[in-house]
């Protein structure tokens, strides 16, 4: 029988879990159950050991009738930062090291306080370019000791750790099809956005927003019964369209909608009430969402998202993905089965939500080395919860049988030490004690030391707990940044330096030359010009050559007439072309770089950008 685990995700409402056979090539799904996370469990990715908490894994555990106490935790918090970087192409026993000398610039925290975990993306072994490119997630070591404390106090086995977003990866490559796939994972309090394109994440970003504030919503209103638990508040916005829908499609549930599952009338008003509130609560959700997807599809316009599936808990919350779908100008489907992972027969797919341990079972195919390699094997396959299996091997052991099937003989002063005195065990037994007394005696001493430290650390983290908000501030103003840029891009040409041109046309133009005709492009301006003198010709190119705004890149041959009255007419036609002040893409590239903390790139960009202006000038002094 393949060895099986339990993946587990905690979340801040509802704790996941699945039972489900581990690195096979085929897993099945055994068993899957959720309960509700006791209040103030998790904080932003940390969870804390919890008697309400093991009583009622332990009571599902045994309804269940499962027999394994190995798990496979999800770890999700803001906290976990992921980064892609690029390195040497070195071998596999140099990338820590490397990594180690590098990850600084990637990631502006105090390093010693995370654990990084790596994977290459890929490999590039060419003569001319040698280079590999990973994917990096720095975890907290609080988060990471956090979950040993709870297996411990629940009595579970780690087998692994994994990070949120590795697990939607792994289940993504199994379950969704095409070249380019996108999910979205919507969940109480943070939704993940991922896009793939083959095996290869290309984006993946979190969303500060769930649907927490949703289901409150459902429970404030009272119009499905008093006191409604998170749990049932759940349930009805499965079972009833709790929002609000554009005219165009049709509204699920209105017919219905005047009763609660108890047969009240509910008054039509407060549902109308309710599902504009509703809406107003996902608006956040939904206008995120569209940013992220719209900065993707920026920079990759030849690999567009056909399609994208919903999981989570919002894969079964009523009409989101309609909404999602209206909104984001995107077919979203939920996803509500598995296709590459078999399951059970006992369980039953009509009631449970398999969208909802998406995470949990993604978990288990293939996580990350979070954990120490060397404690997990040695946590693993050991006896299950509740087992029996407590006594030890040497107690119902037979003596060693020698050749011919009898016992082998006694040493030599065995049997004498069988009849002897308790003088011995009572002197050890005394020593014992007075050890025993000793070590008690100093832990109560080194306790209060420690206490001591500890409440000092406590002070210390609380006193710099501003930088968090001071970090989560810089990132949304990159992301704004980031997105005003691009809509600057893309609104902009080479022809808005016109302005600049005719300004400088007005100044310098020499009064006795006239313009007779311009030809303006996206590119840069033709101008044809009359004078009344070859030297005027030539003052009139001397002065063009000076301009900030152009560069003359040619001049058409000159031609001299004379008209009827006897007067000279000098003709010529010259074509410049546009010189921008500051390089947008120059810009941009210089301030990603900034934010990943390349400080050294940044003033060589500087620098670059001083001498091309440099360059302009004197071109056009000559």
């Amino acid at each position: 029988m393949a060895n099986r685990v339990l993946g587990i995700e905690i979340g801040q409402n509802l704790t996941r879990v699945v039972e489900i056979d581990y690195k096979t090539k085929n897993p099945k799904v055994h068993s899957m159950f959720s309960f509700p996370t006791p209040p103030e469990m998790i904080e932003d990715g940390v969870v804390h050991a919890d008697s309400m908490f093991r009583s009622m894994l332990y009571s599902k555990i045994k309804e269940k009738k499962i027999n394994t106490n190995k798990a496979v935790f999800v770890l999700n918090s803001t906290r976990i930062a992921s980064r892609e970087m690029e390195l040497p192409l070195v071998k596999e026993k140099q990338i820590k090291d490397l990594l180690q000398m590098n990850a600084s610039d990637y990631f502006p925290v105090d390093l010693s306080q995370y654990k990084l975990v790596h994977e290459v993306i890929e490999k590039i072994d060419k003569p001319e370019e040698k280079k590999m490119r990973l994917s990096v997630i720095a975890i907290p070591n609080e988060i990471i000791s956090s979950y040993e404390e709870l297996a411990e106090d629940c009595r579970l086995q780690i087998v692994a750790l994994d990070y949120s977003g590795n697990a939607v990866k792994q289940l993504m490559l199994r379950e969704i099809p095409g070249d380019i796939k996108a999910t979205i994972k919507i969940d109480e309090t943070i939704s993940t956005i991922t896009v793939m394109d083959g095996d290869i994440i290309k984006l993946q970003r979190n969303v500060n927003y769930g649907l927490a504030d949703a289901i409150e919503e459902i429970q404030d209103s009272e119009l499905f019964g008093e006191y409604l638990s998170f749990t049932d508040a759940v349930d009805v916005a499965r079972r009833k369209t709790c929002l609000e829908l554009k005219s165009d499609v049709i509204q699920p549930e209105i017919e219905n909608a005047e009763r609660d599952d108890m047969g009240h009338e509910i008054d039509s008003e407060r549902f109308k009430k309710l599902r504009a509130n509703v809406n107003y609560t996902l608006a956040n959700l939904v206008s995120s969402l569209g940013r992220v997807i719209d900065y993707y599809q920026s920079r990759n316009v030849d690999r567009p998202i056909d399609r994208i599936f919903l999981v989570g808990l919002g894969a079964d919350f009523s009409g989101l993905s309609k909404l999602l779908t209206n909104e984001l100008n995107y077919k979203v489907i939920p996803l509500q089965q598995f296709d590459g992972i078999s399951v059970a027969k006992n369980i039953n797919l009509a009631e449970t939500k398999i969208a909802e341990f998406f995470n949990c079972v993604g978990a288990t195919l293939k996580p990350l080395p979070i954990t120490d390699e060397k404690k997990a094997k040695g946590n693993i396959f050991t006896t299950p919860i509740g087992g029996m299996n407590n006594v030890p091997m040497e107690q119902g052991a037979q003596p060693p049988l020698g050749p011919d099937g009898q016992p082998l003989p006694m040493p030599d002063g065995m049997e004498e030490q069988k009849g002897a005195s308790l003088g011995i065990p009572l002197i050890i037994l005394g020593v014992c004690v007075v050890a025993s007394v000793g070590l008690i005696a100093y832990s109560i001493f080194a306790n209060l030391v420690l206490t001591s430290d500890n409440m000092a650390l406590k002070g210390r983290v609380s006193d710099l707990s501003y930088a968090q908000n001071i970090y989560d501030v810089y990132n949304q103003t990159k992301s704004d940044y980031e997105w005003t840029k691009l809509l600057q891009d893309a609104s902009s040409n080479k022809n808005d330096e016109i302005v600049s041109f005719i300004d400088e046309l007005e100044k310098k133009l020499p009064s006795e030359a006239k313009l007779v005709s311009m030809n303006v492009t996206t590119d840069g301006v033709s101008l044809t010009v009359s004078q009344g003198s070859k030297d005027i010709a030539a003052d009139v190119i001397a002065q063009l050559r000076t301009f900030d705004s152009i560069m003359v890149s040619n001049v058409s041959t000159i031609t001299d007439e004379v008209d009827e009255t006897g007067a000279s007419k000098v003709q010529f036609t010259v074509d410049c072309v546009y010189v921008k002040q500051s390089d947008d893409s120059d810009t941009s590239e210089t301030t990603d770089k900034q934010a990943d903390g390349s400080n050294d790139n940044t003033s060589q960009d500087n620098t670059s950008q001083d001498n091309a202006s440099q360059n302009t000038s004197d071109n056009a002094a000559q």
